[in-house]
């Protein structure tokens, strides 16, 4: 054979070869077809992520996906979580994502005023946690221990109520739900700074104390022009001894978070009834946001001690009972 003729025969083979990696590090899926979902469990091994990988029809040889993932320094460097793969792709590419975890983030939205039991709710309905798991890790005082003492717990329904700060999440889908309750509490110290915390102190009152009254500022407003008057309203109440006679304290004592009292219920005995314990409830009664924090630290100089809800989200303020009670015959027909 001449030396052109094995030339053209070792190209030959290079070209074969390259044909045959070519094919190899290629995706069997069409460039047309719909996106594919991966979920790599935690600890799982190159060879594990090739057998999915293979199921899922995103790599045509396992063994030659551990092959390139050896070469590139990428075997047993790749992260969990869960990621999105769209043809046309290369194992290379493929390997690369899982080597620098691109993985997809969800997110979920908490809006202001939800208790913990219907967060979880929220939760549970979008398939991100498991309900009764979470709410038993929302028993856990330990969690909050930086924000409140275990005396100022101890009679609380979930430690964490009121420190689970409502805000739009980025998770993903394979975190836990004591990963969630820690995320919301970070994002909560991040609101309520030391700073805030040192403006609490000074005016008498610990995180825990603001937290409670923020919630219950935060379920009785609609307007947050009204939200400083009504923090006033109740810190006029707490400064002379009076009852707060808030409705939301008894609707959470009762288990409900929205509706109407009636007569008969506001006789619980339970000392989240704040129409028969003077002074805070022992913790908040919802998870409120920076409107309601910042109208406790910084209430309206008020002489109030009254208000009634007017029906159109807003509040009429009395300064004495007699004028409470004109306020509520015109407002509430009673």
């Amino acid at each position: 054979m001449g030396r052109w003729s094995r030339l053209g025969a070792i190209a030959l083979i290079c070209l074969a070869a390259f044909s045959v990696l070519f094919y190899l590090s290629s995706s069997p899926l069409p460039e047309n077809s719909a996106p594919v979902y991966v979920l790599i469990s935690p600890g799982s091994s190159t060879r594990q992520i090739s057998e999915l990988l293979y199921q899922k029809d995103l790599i045509r040889s396992p063994d030659w996906f551990r092959i390139v993932a050896r070469v590139t320094g990428a075997d047993g460097d790749m992260k969990a979580g869960e990621y999105c793969f769209e043809s046309p792709m290369f194992i290379w590419d493929i390997i690369a994502d899982l080597k620098e975890g691109k993985v997809i983030y969800h997110p979920f939205t908490i809006p202001e005023g939800l208790c913990v039991e219907e967060i979880a709710e929220i939760l549970s309905e979008k398939g991100i946690i498991d309900k009764e798991v979470f709410l038993e890790l929302a028993k856990d005082p330990d969690l909050v221990s930086s924000f409140a003492s275990a005396d100022e717990l101890q009679n609380c329904v979930y430690p964490v109520e009121g420190y689970l700060f409502p805000d739009t999440y980025l998770i993903q889908r394979s975190v836990s739900e004591q990963e969630i309750i820690l995320m919301m509490l970070n994002r909560f110290s991040e609101v309520f700074t030391p700073k805030l915390q040192e403006k609490a102190k000074e005016q008498g009152f610990s995180v825990h104390e603001v937290a409670t009254l923020a919630s219950i500022v935060e379920k009785e407003a609609v307007v947050d022009e009204e939200r400083p008057i009504i923090a006033g309203v109740y810190i006029n109440r707490l400064n002379i001894g009076m009852k707060l006679d808030a409705d939301p304290t008894v609707l959470y004592a009762l288990g409900r978070y929205t509706g109407t009292l009636l007569w008969k219920e506001l006789e619980v005995d339970s000392l989240y009834n704040t129409y028969k314990y003077v002074g805070l409830p022992p913790g908040p009664i919802c998870n409120f946001g920076k409107a309601s924090l910042e109208a406790v630290l910084e209430p309206a100089d008020v002489d109030y001690l009254y208000f009634v809800s007017k029906n159109d989200g807003t509040h009429a303020f009395a300064r004495t009972f007699s004028e409470h009670q004109r306020n509520v015959r015109i407002y509430q027909g009673d």
